[in-house]
């Protein structure tokens, strides 16, 4: 694949601040990850990097430390670029007066950016760009970010990998975001139990615990906590991981060998507070209906429960969602959940 491509690879935890991201936070951090790669791979033309430098610190007045920046026989622009960056993450000032200088110039980013990549391209090579773990930013960000500036962030001149929060295809904006992106692919959470609920669904429960066999091993948990675990998770690989990995603190905190159900419980009952603790009134009586149903919907409400993992979308040819097991021993902890 790399001989026919440039692969860019970021994830956007490692340089933004998540909870705060905008379309042009994006767009730079793809200046600097090309950037970033070029200087390690490949030779841009010398007008095309002082341009790029001469645009990088016409955006803000924030000094950046020169050692840092100056390596081996000169200006390192990526090094630059990066170090300002850091100061975007962490610094709310430094972030709002880049953004402030960005967002008329915006176009100006966009054709810089545009220019690197046909210079790459000369060499045969198609430019990919993957931004990974955007689909964790809140629901507010990504609405503003693949709905508002769908435009912007689709104006670079190669194929572009984003992620998205699962909760945006429940929006009403929607089928308006699928329009300006030319394919929108959907990866499920793992099926652990069929549509009806009563029927395990075996392939789903091989895979997580081949999951478990590569990261650490299954001779470290009893067979009823693993059964029971995989249960509780929904099928979400991130949630798996976490309540083992907070099972495993627990265990060795009590000196123990195993991780046994007991243990597993005890982290479900941490995580049920922090679940009940995000539901409204309103939300529960969703939450029963998609218990009954287990009709995806476009409903704003369904939207803040697919996003908080309260509700988990699962696919048996057509899209189908249901309770988060977690959630679900919240309602029968309730005696919302009627009698079978």
């Amino acid at each position: 694949m790399g001989d026919k491509f440039f692969i860019v690879h970021f994830s956007v935890l490692d340089l933004l601040d998540n909870n705060d991201i905008n379309y042009t936070d994006v767009l730079f951090s793809i200046l600097i990850k090309i950037m970033e790669k070029c200087q390690a791979e490949c030779d841009i033309s010398p007008s095309l990097v002082e341009r790029t430098k001469r645009w990088g610190k016409s955006i803000t007045s924030t000094e950046v430390s020169e050692d840092k920046v100056v390596a081996g026989a000169g200006f390192n622009l990526s090094a630059y670029f990066v170090e300002l960056l850091a100061r975007m993450k962490s610094e709310t000032t430094t972030r709002q007066e880049i953004r402030e200088e960005i967002q008329p110039r915006v176009s100006e980013l966009i054709n810089l950016i545009n220019d690197i990549i046909a210079e790459i391209e000369l060499s045969r090579r198609q430019v990919l760009i993957i931004i990974d773990n955007l689909e964790k930013c809140d629901y507010e960000k990504a609405l503003d970010l693949f709905y508002c500036h769908s435009t912007q962030l689709t104006q670079p001149i190669c194929k572009i990998i984003y992620t998205f929060p699962i909760s945006l295809r429940s929006s009403n904006k929607f089928t308006q975001i699928k329009m300006n992106f030319s394919e929108d692919i959907i990866y499920p959470n793992i099926k652990v139990h069929e549509k009806d609920g009563n029927v395990k669904e075996t392939n789903g429960r091989t895979f997580m615990k081949q999951i478990v066999a590569k990261r650490v091993s299954t001779d470290l948990f009893t067979s009823e906590a693993l059964e029971y675990i995989i249960d509780m998770s929904g099928g979400v690989i991130r949630e798996f991981i976490r309540i083992i990995r907070d099972s495993a603190v627990r265990a060795i905190a009590r000196r123990k060998t195993l991780i046994d159900k007991d243990i597993a419980v005890e982290v479900i009952n941490g995580l049920k507070n922090s679940y009940q603790a995000q539901l409204s009134d309103e939300d529960y009586e969703v939450l029963l209906n998609i218990y009954e149903t287990k009709d995806i919907k476009r409903d704003e409400k369904l939207v803040g429960l697919l996003h908080n993992l309260s509700v988990l979308e699962y696919k048996n040819g057509r899209s189908w969602c249901d309770v988060n097991p977690i959630v679900r021993s919240i309602l029968e902890e309730k005696n919302l959940l009627p009698e079978k």
